[in-house]
């Protein structure tokens, strides 16, 4: 059985409007990690959260329709992929639904696997200036782990692209940019994109705990996207929930697997009273997160919501093994929205709105069928097909 936490807070079904990124508020920290946030208000937290999930995140989250207007397929050009590591499900459907839209868009399209190493990153980059790529197309690789190989691209004269990627001007100021362009979304910026995932995950729990939220919160301060997550969620808990307490558990990848479980145990242990858990994303969940939660006797007294939507996590929340609730991105069409970014920069246009946003889905809200993942209900295909003149 899945967990059964209590839920003060309603569940409304309704429409979905656009999300509004709560600001980044800094919370106090004790030496044990463990972050209290001044003082709240009762049920009406749960009730605003469950509205605001409701209007905000439930349903097509903040997804729109993508642009009808735009150029033709740039057809002939050299696309090169560098993806972080098609291991992951994020990485697989990116390189699927790549490889998918360059047909479409007839560009000689090669994929490089970055196999979660920035050394390789860096070959990648190299591999695609020897070939002289028209694009170099980034995938989930900040600009900081591959900043020499960027800069001898853009000496090369060869424009890099990104999706789901931080610039090194978005980690420094006054560091130099290596991007052309970077794939916007509803939110604005990659960032914003991110911290908005945070944000859904404090959102879900505060409208299933309400004002008795005590939270253990998994965090990987070591990644750009990550550390926006985190940084969403905590001013998100501030913002609707400041006496509510939040311990946060710093994790690496290098932890994936036995080490994350253990560190997650261990908090558990030393939080007895802990009723909800957010992880910052599906990973965490499937390399430790679960285990860790079944482990420790308290999966139907836990509220625990992590991400993306990929069939794993969906599986996990089904069979009520140590997962509730997960934002959610379709992948399909943010690649398509990436590709779209591209064929603008051929033709020497500027990117338009992608559509490209983020939503929550749980046992009761927008489960996918078993063994599917989270997809957006919009019919994007024929909207770019018509655009691009393609069939």
């Amino acid at each position: 059985m899945r967990s059964t936490f209590n839920r003060p807070a309603r569940r409304l079904a309704g429409v979905s409007v656009a999300l509004a990124v709560i600001a980044a508020g800094a919370a106090c920290s004790t030496e044990s990690g463990e972050q209290t946030i001044g003082s709240g208000g009762g049920d009406e937290i749960a009730q605003n959260a469950a509205e605001a999930l409701d209007s905000n995140f439930y349903g097509q989250g903040s997804y729109t329709e993508p642009p009808a207007e735009g150029p033709e397929a740039q057809r002939g050009a050299r696309i090169a992929v560098v993806n972080s590591g098609v291991q992951s499900p994020t990485g697989t459907k990116q390189v699927e639904a790549a490889r998918e839209v360059a047909g479409l868009l007839g560009w000689d399209l090669s994929v490089y696997d970055g196999k979660y190493e920035p050394a390789e990153y860096q070959e990648g980059i190299r591999q695609a200036i020897s070939q002289k790529a028209d694009v170099i197309w980034l995938y989930s690789i900040d600009c900081p782990l591959a900043e020499t190989a960027l800069a001898e691209a853009k000496r090369a004269g060869i424009p890099v692209v990104s999706q789901e990627a931080a610039d090194c001007t978005d980690v420094d100021p006054e560091a130099e940019s290596y991007f052309a362009d970077t794939l916007a979304f509803s939110q604005g910026t990659f960032i914003d994109w991110a911290r908005a995932m945070g944000e859904s995950q404090a959102t879900w729990l505060l409208a299933q705990l309400g004002e008795d939220a005590d939270v253990i919160e998994v965090s990987v301060p070591e990644l750009v996207v990550t550390n926006a997550i985190h940084e969403g969620f905590t001013a998100a808990m501030e913002e609707q929930c400041p006496a509510c307490k939040v311990t946060e558990v710093k994790a690496q990848i290098a932890d994936f697997g036995p080490a994350l479980q253990e560190k997650i145990e261990t908090a558990l242990l030393r939080n007895p009273n802990a009723n909800g858990m957010a992880l910052s994303y599906d990973d965490l969940m499937t390399t430790g997160g679960s285990a860790a939660v079944m482990a420790s006797g308290r999966n139907d007294s836990l509220a625990v919501v992590a991400g993306s939507g990929f069939p794993a996590n969906v599986k996990l929340i089904r069979d009520g093994q140590g997962q509730d609730a997960g934002f959610a991105y379709d992948m399909g069409y943010e690649t398509w929205a990436a590709a779209d970014m591209i064929n603008r920069l051929l033709a020497g246009e500027e990117q338009g709105e992608s559509g490209v946003g983020i939503a929550v889905f749980d046992a009761d809200n927008g489960l996918p069928p078993a063994g599917k993942a989270w997809s957006v209900d919009i019919e994007y295909k024929p909207v770019y097909k018509a655009m691009w003149g393609v069939s």
